[in-house]
């Protein structure tokens, strides 16, 4: 269940009028879960996703995109979702996942620290992603 602030916090990142200081590791998973149950299919999601984390960080001068770390977020928060569950329900059942630094136990620091797994989405070293 998406409610009307979550539809206009996701307008808002879509639309690139979230503040920059707005945009914090817990605006990306919320942003996250709102794509997901938005879309058709994981693979349509993935693309938003994607796009709009690309789109708003041109818009707001940063480089920060990292594709290996989308691409694990995406599926771990996908893993966990629960039909007709609230964002705030998702949250306070997985408050892993508001850590940024919870993908550290799938993957070695070596890996998220490199170039290519900025550059294209690399399989956890650690422990598998569901």
């Amino acid at each position: 269940m998406i409610t009307d602030d979550d539809k206009a916090f996701l307008r808002s990142f879509e639309e690139c009028s979230l503040g920059a200081k707005c945009w914090t590791h817990a605006a990306h998973v919320r942003m996250g879960w709102l794509v997901l149950e938005t879309s058709s299919s994981f693979e349509e999601a993935l693309e938003r996703i994607r796009c709009g984390i690309m789109r708003f960080n041109s818009a707001k001068n940063s480089i920060g995109y990292h594709e290996t770390i989308t691409v694990a977020f995406a599926r771990l928060i996908d893993s966990r979702r629960l039909a007709g569950e609230t964002l705030e329900a998702f949250v306070a059942r997985n408050p892993d996942l508001q850590d940024k630094n919870c993908l550290k136990r799938l993957y070695s620091q070596t890996i998220l620290a490199s170039e290519e797994a900025r550059q294209q989405f690399i399989e956890p070293d650690l422990a598998s992603l569901p």
